[in-house]
């Protein structure tokens, strides 16, 4: 218990262990850190109560899709950990934000946030009886965070220089105060050009990104973990689960993993994500893997023959042209890298194209093949 990230190694097993009370549980692999760590944690668990070790499941993209492929990896942590069993679900499709999977809650419960949180349910058919474990909360929890240059002025890990007074004066200013300073950077929404020009001149004062966090590194984790955009998308996925009889758990946001992280990273925390994740998991995955400075890139994906196919096709209905321009959409989501940001506008605009009638009873993709294992 003397390594820094001991504590939060703890809090996460105990946060895992009454998903056993079923057997060994299953993870959500892709291979990136956040799952690579819930996987080494998982194993852990099973082995101090001698079981299996967790099945990892993982969704296999398709392979034109390069950005979208972890398979090195995903073998990497695998053969790290000694884990035999691997299931791999092939995807040709399927995740479409108008493919079978969206289709089925779309028209059961309507658009959901995130618009591609369908991705999990060929993950929780998989997993069957077995709960699944997921990386929610990872990339806010464990990534830098707004005030990292004052954390690592406190911390030594850096030289003093002279902006350092104005940053130092800003953080005693209220947080109320502090997230009026700095709007949200220009250039994060001049390329959004299906917004009206009325629309694109609101919303700088709509959508503010000033430096709204605590600048304490260990109360700053606690606010992240409450925030709308990271606990809403869990909630999601609990009704995708529920829906299906199916169990999920997201370990990297429960309180006593929350309140362990804080409290060993203390006043400063640990700097980049990097020596985060060194911190918890130096002696649990390969080094490349904790190393790790590339990520996956999902948009082809979810943006798929289907959704183009609609985009083409579309009457341009059921949005507000007040706030949209739907010619405009029509060519982003015909691109050939369409920007995620328009997904949901992409699934509310093909509601509206649908012929108002019951929701189907039954499950329109329970008869695919995605309880396949792929070569």
């Amino acid at each position: 218990m003397d390594r820094p990230g001991a504590a939060p190694l703890e809090a996460l097993a105990s946060a895992i262990e009454p998903t056993l009370e079923h057997g060994p549980p299953a993870v959500a692999f892709s291979g990136g850190r956040d799952s690579s760590l819930l996987l080494a944690v998982t194993a852990l668990v099973c082995r101090r109560a001698g079981l299996e070790p967790p099945l990892p499941i993982t969704l296999c993209m398709p392979g034109q899709f390069e950005e979208a492929d972890e398979r090195r990896w995903q073998e990497l942590v695998l053969e790290h950990l000694e884990i035999p069993q691997w299931h791999r679900i092939p995807i040709d499709g399927e995740l479409d934000l108008l493919g079978p999977y969206a289709r089925r809650h779309l028209l059961r419960n309507g658009p959901l946030f995130p618009a591609n949180a369908h991705a999990i349910v060929p993950m929780l058919e998989a997993a069957g009886h077995r709960c699944l474990i997921v990386g929610q909360g990872g990339d806010e929890l464990l990534s830098s965070q707004q005030w990292r240059s004052v954390q690592d002025l406190l911390a030594r890990r850096r030289r003093p220089e002279p902006r350092d007074l104005l940053r130092l004066g800003a953080g005693v200013v209220p947080r109320p105060v502090r997230r009026l300073i700095r709007p949200i950077p220009a250039q994060s929404y001049e390329t959004m050009d299906w917004l009206r020009p009325e629309a694109m001149s609101e919303l700088p004062g709509v959508v503010r990104r000033g430096f709204e966090q605590p600048v304490a590194w260990r109360a700053a984790v606690r606010d992240l973990a409450a925030r709308r955009d990271v606990v809403l998308p869990l909630r999601t996925m609990r009704r995708l689960a529920d829906a299906g009889g199916h169990r999920v758990l997201a370990p990297l946001l429960d309180p006593g993993f929350v309140g362990a992280l804080a409290r060993a990273g203390g006043l400063a925390g640990w700097g980049p994500r990097t020596a985060a994740m060194d911190a918890l998991a130096s002696d649990l995955l390969p080094a490349e893997s904790v190393g790790r400075k590339t990520m996956a890139y999902f948009n082809r994906v979810f943006f798929g023959d289907e959704s183009r196919a609609f985009a083409a096709t579309w009457s341009g209905r059921g949005l507000d042209e007040r706030l949209v321009d739907p010619e405009a959409l029509r060519r982003q989501w015909r691109s050939d890298m369409p920007d995620f940001r328009t997904s949901l506008l992409l699934q509310s605009a093909w509601l509206a194209d649908q012929p108002r009638a019951p929701a189907p009873e039954g499950d329109p993709v329970s008869d695919t093949t995605t309880a396949a294992v792929c070569a």
